[in-house]
């Protein structure tokens, strides 16, 4: 039976997973969303949208 990944790739995976389990992620860290490196994108958050119309109360 082979594997999928190689030992290099899983060995690799194993040590990011320790650190990440020891040190927490970078949005753990700062404690808001940090997109990752060399992302460029248009970062969205729960203040971008706008706030749902409010039914009126009919008694």
């Amino acid at each position: 039976m082979s594997s999928i990944f190689d030992r290099e790739t899983t060995l690799k995976a194993l040590r990011d997973a320790a650190r990440i389990a020891r040190e927490g992620t970078r949005e753990e860290k700062s404690g808001k969303f940090l997109p990752p490196p060399g992302w460029k994108g248009r970062l969205v958050t729960a203040a971008d949208v706008p706030a749902a119309p409010r039914k009126k109360k009919t008694a």
